[in-house]
């Protein structure tokens, strides 16, 4: 699917010499824009057309430039902490990430840094110190890394993973610090979007080598993933507590439903309200003592139960 997608293709997985599946973009945004996949050159063009930076809140892409433009459009930013970046403390010295950690057994610091060599971006340091089966299984994942590459683990690596560290430019007094960590859990929600749109709904599966095939296919597909997102738009967005693998299966049941009302044996009001009665129930996750949700995290950032 190259010719069709260029960049956004992925190389990572292979079947029988072609590539297994497509980098797709997914937002969620306040603002209607149209949507369809896009590969970066094409992204990058609209962006600077709309006077806006392209969205690079993923790791891999921090970037002082980016960071330096949010902050003179007056936008806030939180982002996990990415190597190498030079930063100062509130005394103008020039500083190591690893002598801003606590050595005196706090949990948690709150640190005001400024980024860059010359000093562009004001912001907070936020660390907090992950628990020993964290710091594990991190370290775990640095030994496997460092063994596929035959290199040596990185010394450093291995005292930063001790510790989660987010950068932002938010008021101490808009975002606490405990917060702004529940905050940096929820960005993962969009991957758990995606991961059950391949898992339930098979989005990078395919029965054919053909390319045209392969596109229909996975059209069809996309299609069928955005009348389900919207059934859950609909019936049961509100409720913050949702769980969306158990939503998808009531939806699934309720196909037949969606079908009559589609096709005018029901009408189409009726059929979507008996899909939302039938979502009501079940469909939430309950409030757990430990390992709190993201849901109940976020609306109680602050209490005992943060870890």
């Amino acid at each position: 699917m190259a010719w069709l997608w260029g960049e956004c293709l992925s190389s990572g997985a292979q079947t029988d010499g072609a590539p297994g599946f497509a980098a797709r973009q997914l937002e969620w945004p306040v603002r209607a824009r149209r949507a369809a996949p896009r590969n970066a050159e094409s992204l990058a063009r609209a962006a600077h057309a709309a006077r806006e930076p392209v969205d690079r809140g993923v790791f891999s892409y921090f970037a002082l430039t980016w960071l330096t433009q949010l902050v003179k459009q007056g936008v806030y930013f939180l982002m996990g902490y990415k190597e190498p970046v030079i930063m100062w403390n509130a005394q103008g010295e020039q500083v190591d990430v690893l002598d801003l950690l606590p050595t005196d057994g706090s949990e948690m610091v709150d640190i005001p840094v400024t980024l860059g060599a010359r000093k562009q971006v004001q912001a907070r340091l936020i660390a907090k110190q992950m628990s020993e089966t964290v710091v594990q299984r991190r370290r775990e994942q640095l030994k496997t890394q460092a063994h596929k590459q035959c290199k040596p683990i990185n010394p450093r690596q291995w005292e930063l993973v001790q510790w989660t560290i987010v950068l932002t430019n938010v008021p101490l007094s808009m975002l606490a610090a405990a917060e702004a960590m529940a905050l940096m859990r929820a960005r993962w929600q969009i991957e758990l979007l995606w991961k059950l749109w391949k898992d339930q709904g098979q989005l990078d599966e395919w029965q054919t080598q053909n390319p045209q095939r392969i596109l229909c296919e996975l059209y069809a597909k996309l299609l069928g993933m955005l009348v389900q997102h919207w059934l859950l738009l609909l019936c049961c967005w509100d409720d913050p507590h949702r769980s969306l693998v158990g939503a998808v299966q009531v939806i699934r049941d309720q196909v037949p439903t969606l079908v009559h009302g589609l096709t005018g044996h029901l009408p189409l009001g009726q059929a979507l309200h008996l899909i939302s009665d039938a979502l009501k129930g079940g469909c939430s996750i309950p409030k757990r003592q430990t390992r709190l949700s993201t849901s109940h995290r976020l609306l109680e950032p602050l209490g005992p139960g943060l870890p």
